[in-house]
C-alpha cells in the first residue's frame, strides 16, 4: 500500500508530531484502537479536514469522528474495494478447498452461505470449474439472482434435503443451527466471514475436525493486489478531498 502512495507523491509520515497537518489517518484495519493513544486531545488537534480511514467499521471511530466533526470513512464500505477484494478472496477460498479435498472442484457439491458481493463473486467463479454451486439465499430477489448467474439457490427451511461436499460462509451473522452443523459435520465447512460468524465457532470446532476460518484472505494470498486496492480508494479520496479545500 505504502509503495503505491509513495508513486503518487504521498508523503508517509508515521509518529508525527505535527498532527494538526496531516491529511488522512490510516488506523489499524479491524482491531481496537489503542484510545489512550489516540485520545481526546489527539483528535481535537485535528485539523478538520483531516479524513480518518479504517478497514471495517470502529465504533470508537464512529464516536470521535462525530465528537469532532471529523470524515469517517471505513474502506470496507466502498463498493469499489469490497468488489476488488472479492476477486482474491475468491481465488483463497477456493485455494483451499483444492487443498484439503480428496477430490476436484469439478462437479463437487458446494454451498454458499450469504449471496452479497463476496458470495456472487465465488460462486461464479466456482461455476466456472465446474462445480455443483448452491447459494443459501434469505429472500426472492437473492433467489432470481442466483438462478439467473446458474447458481440453485437453496432456503434454510429446505437445507436438510441437500448434501454438500464444502460449505462456505460469507455472513457475519448466526445463519446456521447446531442441528444443522450435526447433519453437515462431514463437510469441509469453511468460515470467511467476521464476527461473530455463521454459527456457534466453538460447536463446529468441537465436532467437526473438517472446520476452518480463514480471515483476510486478500492479504494472504495477494498482498500487492490488496494493498493497492486501499490505496487507490485513499489516495482518490484524499485528492477529492484536497480539490475541494482549494
Amino acid at each position: 500500500m505504502s509503495s503505491y502512495l509513495k508513486e503518487h507523491e504521498v508523503i508517509i509520515d508515521i509518529g508525527t508530531n505535527n498532527i494538526q497537518d496531516l491529511d488522512f489517518i490510516l488506523f489499524p484495519f479491524k482491531e481496537d484502537i489503542d484510545n489512550e493513544k489516540y485520545n481526546n486531545r489527539f483528535f481535537e488537534s485535528l485539523s478538520k479536514n483531516t479524513l480518518l480511514f479504517s478497514g471495517v467499521r470502529n465504533k470508537f471511530l464512529d464516536k470521535m469522528s462525530e465528537i469532532y466533526n471529523l470524515d469517517y470513512l471505513p474502506l470496507m464500505e466502498d463498493k469499489s474495494v469490497t468488489h476488488m477484494n472479492a476477486i482474491p478472496t475468491s481465488e483463497g477460498v477456493i485455494s483451499h478447498i483444492i487443498q484439503n479435498t480428496k477430490m476436484p472442484v469439478f462437479d463437487s457439491k458446494i454451498l454458499v452461505i450469504g449471496y452479497g458481493v463476496c458470495g456472487q463473486d465465488l460462486c461464479k467463479r466456482l461455476s466456472g470449474l465446474n462445480a455443483n454451486v448452491y447459494a443459501l439465499v434469505r429472500n426472492e430477489i437473492k433467489e432470481a439472482r442466483a438462478i439467473g448467474s446458474g447458481v440453485k439457490p437453496v432456503y434454510i427451511e429446505d437445507i436438510y434435503n441437500y448434501s454438500f461436499d464444502v460449505i462456505v460462509n460469507t455472513v457475519p451473522n448466526k445463519v446456521l443451527e447446531r442441528d444443522h452443523i450435526e447433519k453437515f459435520k462431514e463437510s469441509l465447512i469453511i468460515d470467511i466471514s467476521s464476527k461473530p460468524h455463521g454459527f456457534d465457532v466453538e460447536f463446529v470446532e468441537s465436532i467437526s475436525e473438517n472446520f476452518v476460518m480463514l480471515s483476510s484472505i486478500p492479504s494472504k494470498c495477494a498482498v500487492k493486489f490488496a494493498g493497492d486496492i486501499l490505496a487507490k480508494n485513499i489516495y482518490r479520496k484524499v485528492k477529492s478531498c484536497l480539490q475541494e479545500k482549494k
